[in-house]
């Protein structure tokens, strides 16, 4: 089963105007859901603030992956 591509608007910090897009070829995401993504600076977790499947204008970087769950201590 193929999964289709996901255009995903993300935020970089929850004051942030604008949103940046970036494809999701992986796991599903949802809006609220933390993400991975490259920089120039690194790695970086970015919120999901929008997810679409219709592919933007222009061209978009991969999504890393979702960020991985943090367990709690017990």
């Amino acid at each position: 089963m193929t999964t289709a591509r996901q255009y995903v608007a993300v935020k970089f910090n929850p004051w942030d105007r604008r949103t940046y897009t970036y494809h999701n070829d992986g796991e599903p995401v949802a809006v609220g859901d933390s993400v991975v993504v490259s920089t120039d600076r690194g790695p970086s977790t970015v919120t999901v603030e929008a997810v679409s499947d219709e592919r933007p204008t222009f061209a978009t970087k991969s999504i890393v992956g979702k960020e991985a769950a943090q367990s709690a201590a017990a």
